[in-house]
């Protein structure tokens, strides 16, 4: 049987209870068999990214519909009939790290004893390396692919708050449907490091997983126009297709039986669904309305029904006073606009009062008591939003982020740890997301102290840029790119020195800039920055063998960023080996055909070598790409060829007004 899918290497879709195995159930309501004897409320949130914001994380294609699917069946009367106001929807762009994480919190802030916390999670799953400081992760729309430990969902922090649910006595279920295509920075152990760890931390539970170890889970347009086989399948089963005793419960065992007849069947025996737990567990009461329903509807499918929620704010802002009312909409103006903090007034954005001078406000506003948690976790994502583009943005190399940190931009900095200062000063001490939001404030302050300090050859300027970052280190110990930023710290320290011509302490300083790459590559193996440094570290210590060997890392990593091959061919120019500056730039011709300057370069070179016939051969390459004539007449390098004839017509031929 062909299958029109795109396969993805399963990383697991494990339901978990906070409670005896016996009593949760695999939906956001209360176990069908005692929903009458649970008085609890249900919150459900919900996550599904098949578009992942970086080019580095491989999309899924799915993911956000099954989600969505699986809201729809929450909303149902066999899932629950759980309310806009009890589920959180987050898809795609929406599921950002920030907002993931805000959300965690909202279900902290709401929940209390008796009530029951679904936990829904469909996208990637994936570890860097295989540390105990690694765990494991589940990737946010905006993880950076280089360095999760800045910007995903860590494992440790989501048994943390399931811990402090539990500690509430909140009913928990979590359900994670984390598949990959081997792509990610963890490779295909990644996937199998990041099950592991799961599974090791939510012991005793039961678990539904959509494969076994090393299978395959497929998606394809022929499970509801678009869905994953086992979501598309376990949401039929639970709406009742798997009541094979037609008591009207679906069972563990009943589930169980039914993904196993149609999940292989339809996926050529590749994908076998695996459940754990107790087998009479009583998963869902039936309704058989919905099920005759949806049995009408697989023999005649209809296009999915966007879902939408109204939200808490309309009956919350409705009951309030209207300059209550006009405050938080100017709050939203604000936050929009950026406008977060005073010092942010500047000559294109009218006067007013800040975002921050509006939260102050209301926060106190006891008639919006009820949103006021929602506010704080909005207002903490979007303060911290920027700073979290600037590190992606400089973990994919982009180049505008580098030419900024390249070119000295200090200003565009300065706003960064103001903004992280705030956000941790409005989720508090106490929060998750506390150290790092301090780690990263200390970051951005360090780098700000390296560019002024380096700029004007400040020695005490970035030494203090040194201590910060350490500060960030002790708070985040995971951060590859504070390693790389120590790294950079002492290279601009180095040449202070070496304007000093203090050899000890150059050398020194060199070992220790390379210690930091290596601990930011070990960390974010996959990154690009830590390699392209080395090289440039290992080209200025003349260790030139290491330095190519860096410079290959890189261009394997990144191929845009041939310019580091252009550093280290001019380096084996000064000192005289052009046959290896000749091979390097052939490499950057390779990866770059269209500039002139590679070609340029290899005919000086040749020129050196007394090699004429096949200098003027590249020159003339260099002069067809558009190398100008002014540099080639004046140029010593070329000082071998000038009285060959053949060097006489080129320039006749191409630049016939110059003779």
């Amino acid at each position: 049987m062909k299958i029109a899918s795109i396969l993805f290497l399963c990383l697991f879709f494990n339901m978990l209870f906070a409670q005896s195995p016996v009593a949760p159930t695999a939906k956001g309501a209360a176990p069908m068999s005692e929903a009458n004897s649970v008085p609890g409320i249900t919150r459900a949130l919900v996550i599904g990214i098949s578009n992942y914001q970086e080019d580095g994380i491989p999309d899924l294609k799915y993911a956000d519909k099954d989600a969505k699917e699986f809201v729809k069946f929450l909303k149902s009367k066999g899932g629950g009939s759980l309310k806009d106001e009890q589920i959180k929807l987050l898809t795609n762009e929406q599921a950002t790290y920030g907002q993931i994480y805000a959300e965690l919190d909202w279900l902290l802030e709401t929940s209390g004893p008796d009530d029951q916390v679904l936990i829904y999670f469909s996208g990637h799953g994936d570890v860097e390396t295989k540390t105990k400081r690694q765990p494991g992760f589940l990737l946010a729309y905006d993880t950076p692919p280089t360095n999760y430990m800045i910007g995903a969902l860590r494992l440790n922090d989501l048994n943390d708050y399931l811990e402090t649910l539990v500690d509430q006595k909140a009913k928990i279920i979590v359900i994670t449907d984390a598949c990959h295509s081997g792509n990610l920075a963890g490779g295909r152990d990644g996937v199998l490091a990041t099950a592991t760890a799961l599974s090791s931390q939510f012991m005793n539970q039961v678990k539904i997983m959509s494969c076994q170890p090393n299978e395959i889970s497929l998606e394809g347009e022929q499970w509801g126009g678009g869905r994953g086989v086992f979501s598309y399948h376990l949401i039929d089963g639970l709406v009742g297709m798997a009541d094979s005793n037609k008591d009207d419960i679906v069972t563990l065992s009943e589930l169980e039986r039914y993904l196993d007849q149609t999940v292989p069947v339809e996926t050529d025996q590749q994908q076998y669904p695996n459940t754990t737990g107790a087998k009479g567990t009583k998963l869902v009461q039936v309704d058989p309305v919905e099920l005759v329903a949806l049995m009408a509807e697989r023999a005649a499918p209809q296009q999915m029904k966007p879902i939408t929620s109204k939200g808490l704010e309309t009956d919350i802002l409705a009951a309030a006073d209207t300059s209550v009312q006009e405050l938080y909409q100017e709050f939203l103006v604000a936050v929009d606009s950026h406008y977060f903090l005073p010092s942010d007034i500047n000559k294109d954005r009218q006067s007013g009062r800040s975002a921050s001078e509006l939260y102050d406000i209301l926060s106190h506003e006891t008639s919006l008591a009820a949103m006021q948690g929602l506010m704080k976790r909005n207002f903490a994502a979007a303060l911290q939003d920027d700073s979290q583009q600037a590190i992606n943005a400089y973990l994919r190399a982009d180049q505008a982020e580098l030419n900024r940190r390249w070119n000295d931009e200090i200003d565009h900095y300065k706003t960064n740890p103001l903004y992280l200062a705030k956000a941790a000063s409005v989720l508090g001490k106490g929060h998750v997301l506390y150290n790092q939001l301090i780690a990263k404030q200390y970051y951005f302050e360090g780098l700000i102290k390296r560019l002024e300090g380096g700029k004007l050859g400040d020695t005490i300027m970035l030494n203090q840029a040194l201590a910060l970052e350490f500060k960030a280190l002790e708070l985040d110990s995971g951060a590859a790119y504070v390693y790389n930023e120590i790294g950079l710290i002492y290279d601009g320290i180095r040449l202070v020195y070496k304007a000093a011509d203090n050899e000890r302490m150059n050398s020194i300083l060199f070992q220790k800039q390379l210690d930091n790459y290596e601990a930011a590559m070990e960390l974010a193996p996959k990154w690009v920055m830590p390699y392209h440094n080395a090289s440039y570290t290992y080209r200025e210590w003349r260790k030139f063998d290491m330095a190519e060997e860096m410079a290959e890392k890189t261009v394997s990593l990144d191929s845009s960023l041939y310019l580091v091959y252009e550093r280290l061919a001019f380096s084996y120019y000064y000192v005289g080996k052009y046959s290896k500056a000749i091979e390097l730039n052939k490499k950057i011709i390779s990866l770059n055909p269209d500039s002139s300057l590679y070609y340029y370069n290899i005919a000086c070179l040749e020129s050196l070598l007394n090699h004429n016939s096949q200098s003027l051969d590249w020159l003339e390459l260099a002069i067809q790409h558009g190398y100008k004539y002014e540099q080639i007449e004046t140029d010593s390098d070329l000082e071998n060829i000038r009285s060959e004839e053949q060097y006489k017509l080129l320039i006749q031929k191409y630049f016939p007004e110059k003779r």
